[in-house]
This record gives structure tokens, sequence and C-alpha cells, in this order.
């Protein structure tokens, strides 16, 4: 008797290899990225177009680094914001890429040129401005370009490879705006001016740092997708030659790329380090009756520097703080603990600044989102000025539906109540229904009408019925018109 078990083993592997080519193809389908691929003269124009640094890109980078200095310099987001979708800085990072996805060395040269122009012009057309303007404090936008943090290396990354994809399309979309502004490289080289003008020489070499993250990987994820797609690469007269320039580029990818990574890597080791040390703090050290004043985290020097003002804490409750470090991965860092307002130095003062400038900008950002949410259900009720009485007709129909159990209601009208969110409740809305009724309805026969209304427009609407009992005198009947009798003769 033949196994029962062989039949189901040999039936089970032809099914699936079906079910796996049908999965590769739907993936295929979706994932495509050769469908609406322009032309790759196209590209190369665009490319080349966005490289140039001369007439009208040279004045519009200049007015854009007037308007993020401005921005800046009054802390406006709206502003700055402004000046990153009208700056041309992306077409040098992208050109550079793209050069050395199709070996075309002369692309490389004069996008690396037009970029170091660009930025130096940037830096002293800013710093010309800082240096000129009576409004010296620093705002929480610009300590906020001062030093980068992971999120700012992999924005980079994914905002370059999306640059890149709507770059090479038929049509392009709101994708390359999205990517001047998530990638932020105009803010930092104002950032840079303001610390040259100042002698903030910490503001400067951070905010370059920053900005030379942001063009590194803008530019290695732009060469990653052009070397994926099917783009012509560029021919050389012999093979010599081409091994020549192949060799030549992908050292100067690997020179460019691999330091890049390398401090990458670093600002991932410090962010993690600075968020296990905050978190240390806020659970160890803000204890009932003890509050933390300002904390010092320095990653690079693995130090954890914390003010403490309130009730004092005890010895065994610093060795218990300290027995904790462990437990968030901060085994080699070194914690020094002030306690008392007399402790309070310069740099405690700036680190509180630094602290309320944050606070401040976190709400306004709350704010402003706040704002635009209640902007977004406004423009919903103007487009949709009848979704808010869904399943109620209109108030003529209406009245006349209602009047069939209730004669004594004349008038009827309909409204909406709109309430906002707010921290504790959600957006809520109300659908009034007001009646004017001829004499005063019973409580029964009101209960009863409002039940009616209630289950008339739906379990998910909110009503509520308003009753005026004014005394409206009923129309007279209508006359009828009297005959002429006519005279008999």
């Amino acid at each position: 008797m033949p196994p029962a078990a062989a039949p189901a083993t040999s039936l089970s592997y032809p099914l699936a290899y079906p079910m796996v080519n049908v999965l590769l193809r739907f993936l295929r389908a979706r994932f495509l990225l050769t469908d609406d691929m322009a032309e790759a003269a196209e590209i190369q124009a665009d490319v080349e177009a966005g490289i140039a640094f001369r007439g009208t890109n040279l004045w519009v980078l200049i007015f854009a680094i007037l308007v993020a200095s401005v921005g800046l310099n009054v802390n406006s987001t709206a502003v700055i914001i402004g000046a990153m979708l009208i700056s041309p800085l992306m077409g040098p990072i992208v050109g550079i890429g793209y050069g050395a996805a199709t070996m075309e060395i002369g692309l490389i040269q004069r996008g690396a040129k037009s970029l170091l122009t660009a930025s130096m012009l940037s830096l002293m057309v800013s710093a010309l401005y800082f240096r000129l303007t009576p409004l010296t404090d620093a705002g929480s936008e610009l300590l906020a370009r001062t030093t980068p943090t992971t999120w700012d290396v992999l924005i980079a990354l994914f905002g370059g490879a999306a640059g890149g994809v709507a770059l090479t399309r038929r049509e392009h979309s709101n994708a390359v705006p999205g990517v001047a502004i998530a990638t932020a490289l105009m803010p930092p080289l104002c950032t840079a001016g303001y610390g040259l003008a100042t002698a903030h020489w910490s503001f400067l070499f951070g905010s370059l740092y920053l900005f030379s993250i942001n063009c590194v990987f803008i530019a290695l994820s732009t060469f990653l997708v052009c070397r994926i797609l099917p783009l012509p690469r560029h021919t050389f007269d012999s093979d010599r030659r081409a091994r020549h320039v192949r060799l030549v580029i992908w050292a100067l990818a690997l020179l460019t790329a691999a330091p890049s990574v390398y401090l990458a890597v670093g600002i991932v080791r410090n962010g993690t380090f600075t968020h296990n040390a905050q978190r240390f703090v806020d659970e160890q050290l803000n204890l009932p009756g003890t509050f933390v004043v300002t904390s010092r985290i320095q990653p690079r020097a693995f130090t954890i520097n914390v003010l403490l003002a309130g009730q004092r804490l005890t010895a065994a409750q610093l060795r218990a703080a300290r027995s904790q470090l462990p437990r968030y991965r901060l085994d080699n860092a070194m914690l020094t603990v002030r306690q008392g307002l007399t402790r309070l130095d310069s740099a405690d003062t700036q680190a509180l600044r630094s602290s309320v400038l944050e606070d401040v900008r976190s709400r306004q950002e709350q704010t402003l989102v706040g704002y635009e949410g209640r902007l977004a259900q406004l423009q919903q009720l103007l487009s949709h000025p009848d979704s808010l009485t869904a399943g109620l007709p209109g108030a003529a129909a209406l009245l006349r539906e209602v009047q069939v159990e209730h004669p004594t209601v004349r008038q009827l009208g309909l409204s909406r109540l709109v309430r906002p969110a707010t921290d504790s409740l959600r957006a809520d809305t109300t659908v009034l229904v007001a009646v004017r009724t001829r004499r005063p309805l019973p409580a029964a026969e009101e209960q009863r009408l409002a039940a009616w209304l209630s289950l008339r427009a739906g379990s998910r609407q909110a009503l509520r019925l308003l009753v005026d009992s004014q005394n409206i005198p009923a129309p007279p009947p209508a006359r009828k018109p009297a005959q002429r009798r006519g005279k008999r003769r």
C-alpha cells in the first residue's frame, strides 16, 4: 500500500511556485520605476539646468538667503519654509549624484564647483545680513540647526532618494519641493553665517557639519537611485579609459561616503546616549519635592551634569540613582549632581535659556498644528455644507413630515453647532432643529418629536430640539370668490 503522505508532499511544491510567481509579479508591477520614467535626454537637461549658477538661479539664491536669514532672525518657521522652497541648492547636489551614476566626470566637476560657489555666497550674504541687523539674539530656530542628529541623517538619505525618483519622472510632482523642505539645506548655511558674524564658532562649525552631512547623503542616495534605473552611461573611446574613470568615481564616492558614514554612526551613538541620559534624569532624579533645573548632557565626553533645586537628595539616594545607570545603558557615564541654586553657573544659564527657547518653539508648533486642524474643519464645513445634517432632508421637506404627526408646528429651521477640538475634547457637531408652534406642545409630545428627529437623523448624529411656543394665529381660511348672479330678464 503506497504511503499517504507522499502525494500531499509532492503536490504542495508545484502549488507553491505559482503563488510565489504571482506575488513577485504583483510586487514588480507595484514597485516598478520605469513605467513613468522620462527620457534620458530630458533628465539630463533638467540636471544640467539645475547645476548652473548664473542669471536666474544666482538671483533666486541670493533672495532665498535673505529670506532664510530674516526667518531665522525673527524666529519664524513659515518664512524659513518659504526660503527652503525657493532655494536652488538641490540642483548641484543632485547633479553630483547623477554624474557619478552615469560616469559623467564633467557633470561632477560642474556640480561640485557650483555647490562650492553657492555655499560660499550663502555664507557671505548671511554673515553680512546678521552683521547689519539690530536683532542679535539666537532664537530657537537658530539653535535647532547647530547640531546634527540621527534624524537629520535619515531625512537626508530618504529625502535624497525621493528627490532622485521624482527627478526622473515625466511629470514632476510635489516631491522635489518636499525634499527641499525636509532636508533643510539653506537654514544651516544661514546659521553658519550667523556664527561667523557674531563669532559663535560652535554655531559656525555645527551648522556647517549639518550642511555637509545633508549634502553627502542626498548625493549618495541620488547616486544609488540613478544606478538602479536604466540610465545610459557615458561611453569612452577605450576600455582602459572607461576603467580608469570608473575607478576614480568609485574611489571618490568611497572617500566621500566613508567619513560621512563614520560620522553618521557617531551621530547615532550620541543621539542614543542623549536619549538614554535624558530618560535617566527624568525618571531617577525628578523625585517628589526635587526638580531638575538644568541637565547638561555631553555624549562625546560621556558626562551628565545635573543641577537640582528643592529638597536636597541624601547620599544614599544619590548612590541609588547612580546604581541605576547600567539599566539605561550608561555604564561608562560620569554623573555630576549639584544641588541648590547657589551652584548655578554661566553654562547652566545658557542651558536654561536654550531649554526655554525649545519649549517655546515646541508650543508654537503645537499651536500651529491646532490652527491647521481647525482650518481644515472649517474648510470641510464650507465645501460640504449639507454633510453635517446627513439623514435629514431640507427644512421645507422636514416641516411637511413633522406636520403629519404634529399639526401645531408651523415653522422649522435647521442649523449646525460646531465645537472645535480642545486639549481634552474632540471636535463635535450638533444639529439644531428649531420649531415654532401655534400653541405650547405638551412635554410628552415634545419628547416624542425629539426622539423621532434623532431617529430620522441617524444614531451617529447629535441633535438638539428647540421649541418656541409663541402663539401664531392660524391663517384664515381661503375665501371663495363670490359668484355673480345673472339678472333674469
